[in-house]
């Protein structure tokens, strides 16, 4: 197996300016780096990754924490944070469960964006103690290197059932997403705010768990109950969809019978019939906003402050 010194020898530079250009660090002449990187080339040698994060106290990768990897969310999420992370020539590693606390503890990533609620705080504050920048999108977290960019559910659902309430409904009901998922609570705050302001003292409650499944069951559910709400609104688009699909089997009409709302604003919202009315913002933007700004703190910049992702309202068929 061919070594450093081997690739200098061939170079005929010394072991030091062959590491330097190998490392690409910019005091080596550009002629005698590619001569270098020809020579290493030519006999198939590699630096060894391990060895030269231990030098450069960089691993060249950013860490991408996720609490599943079902669903189209996060996969457009982590497509912005692939995209910011290949224009840095950096690498993106996607985590779940408990390997994500063995990464963060071992500092394996130079920067982290943490989408899982389920990883503790005390994880996450270890991790920047150490000097690590890392940005949290699933709850309103402090300390040194920690920043939160977080969706403003509660404003945005707020303002799409009161223009809903403009519209002329007034029983309501929800559906709810897993009630520890940090982004149907803020969703149901802002549901049940709108309510009160609007003077409506009552609304319906449904467990859900953001799944097409979990919407399903649920509209299957009030098929066969003989009061039913006219206004559904869903804490996400897929659960809105399976919804839709068991009252479209039972007979029941979208929106004539039943109006369906959700969040999300997922492409399968515009082709099932009628289209989802829903709420949503550009996940890949926020993914790619977010990486920019935390690539800056890797290298040691101080990134102007980033906004919360924006919103918008995607008015369809269903309501």
């Amino acid at each position: 197996m061919p070594t450093i010194k081997d690739v200098a020898k061939k170079a005929g530079v010394s072991i030091s300016t062959a590491s330097y250009a190998l490392n690409n660090q910019p005091a080596v002449h550009p002629k005698t780096k590619q001569r270098v990187l020809d020579a290493a080339k030519a006999l198939n040698y590699y630096p060894h990754g391990a060895a030269k994060n231990l030098k450069s106290k960089r691993t060249g990768r950013i860490g991408v924490f996720i609490y599943g990897f079902s669903g189209p969310i996060f996969s457009d999420v982590i497509e912005g944070v692939r995209q910011e992370l290949q224009a840095h020539n950096y690498n993106i590693i996607v985590s779940s469960g408990r390997s994500s606390t063995s990464i963060l503890q071992e500092r394996e990533v130079d920067g982290a964006i943490v989408f899982d609620s389920q990883i503790p705080d005390e994880i996450l504050l270890n991790y920047c103690a150490q000097g690590r920048p890392l940005f949290v999108l699933d709850r309103a977290l402090e300390g040194e290197n920690i920043y939160s960019n977080i969706i403003d559910n509660e404003g945005l659902v707020y303002g799409f059932i009161r223009e809903m309430v403009r519209k002329g409904y007034r029983d309501f009901a929800y559906l709810s997403g897993p009630d520890d998922a940090f982004n149907n609570t803020h969703r149901y705050d802002g549901f049940q705010a709108a309510l009160k302001d609007e003077q409506i003292d009552q609304h319906h409650f449904y467990h859900g768990d953001f799944t097409i499944e979990g919407g399903y069951k649920v509209g299957q559910l009030i098929a066969r109950q003989q009061n039913k709400p006219r206004f559904f609104y869903c804490a996400n688009d897929e659960s809105a969809i399976g919804f839709m699909q068991a009252l479209s089997e039972a007979g029941l009409r979208v929106p004539d019978d039943i109006a369906v709302a959700g969040f999300d604003n997922i492409p399968m919202g515009r082709y099932v019939s009628p289209r989802l009315t829903t709420v949503g913002i550009d996940h890949i933007g926020w993914g790619r906003r977010v990486t920019e700004s935390l690539m800056a703190l890797v290298r040691g910049d101080q990134p102007d402050p980033i906004e919360p992702p924006t919103g918008s309202t995607f008015m369809r068929e269903s309501c």
